[in-house]
């Protein structure tokens, strides 16, 4: 089942990031949404399942807080 989540993870980004509000799920579904907002509380929702799902069987996820990038012109 977690291989599932994380194909439906998959397929909504994706959508997400064409600005798609249909989704063709992994398992032969469609789901149309009625905004960006839904999918986004959507994506939020499945993401809780799968850290659930995994610290349930033990997996210990390492969260990034902050990501630094830094670079120089000129060089």
């Amino acid at each position: 089942m977690a291989a599932t989540i994380e194909k439906q993870i998959a397929a909504l980004e994706t959508a997400m990031g064409s600005g798609a509000l249909r989704v063709e799920a992994p398992d032969a579904a469609t789901i149309t949404y009625r905004s960006y907002d839904e999918m986004r509380r959507a994506l939020a929702d499945l993401q809780r399942r799968k850290a659930a799902k995994d610290a349930g069987a033990g997996v210990a996820r390492r969260r990034t807080r902050q990501i630094v990038t830094t670079s120089r012109s000129g060089w």
